[in-house]
């Protein structure tokens, strides 16, 4: 049965994007309501104005933009009289402020919709992330996760045991 699982029959169609000139306040804001949604989405597709695909911005790019706010902050080398809850604010309204462009990741992994679930693996696995892009015609159809391959990977083996 696994082995008849496609890319299509997996993936999410329902998932947080956002258009490559959004500020990453919004990309920030998408995330969390998709984390809230469901806690193991933590990418955000970036689409250009024309809906094809431009890249990702995963959770760990948002983290990396919130510690180079956080480490520009000229109050946070004051360690001794530092306001940390002041200093974390000014480094969260900095974050939020960055430009989008720097942090989207452009090299994202793909696959396309009749792929083998043992291809997605393989896809993930190659990229070291835990996730891939459904591709066709150059736009995003959907994204697949890990958890959610586990999950059919999983189901299939439950049931010849």
């Amino acid at each position: 049965m696994m082995l008849r699982k496609r890319a299509w029959d997996i993936m999410r169609d329902e998932f947080p994007a956002v258009q490559e000139d959004a500020s990453m306040a919004e990309c920030v804001r998408v995330l969390r309501d998709a984390i809230r949604e469901n806690p193991d989405n933590f990418v955000v597709v970036v689409k250009t104005k024309g809906g094809k695909l431009a890249g990702a911005i995963s959770i760990w790019k948002v983290m990396k933009a919130l510690k180079q706010a956080v480490l520009r902050d000229e109050n946070i080398k004051n360690i001794e009289s530092v306001d940390w809850d002041q200093a974390v604010r000014h480094a969260c309204l900095t974050c939020t402020q960055l430009r989008l462009e720097d942090f989207i990741e452009p090299d994202v992994p793909k696959v396309r919709p009749n792929d083998a679930a043992l291809v997605l693996h393989d896809v993930m696995a190659k990229a070291r992330k835990s996730w891939c892009i459904v591709m066709e015609g150059g736009k995003a159809m959907g994204v697949v996760f890990l958890s959610d391959l586990y999950r059919e990977m999983t189901r299939d083996m439950l049931r010849v045991c």
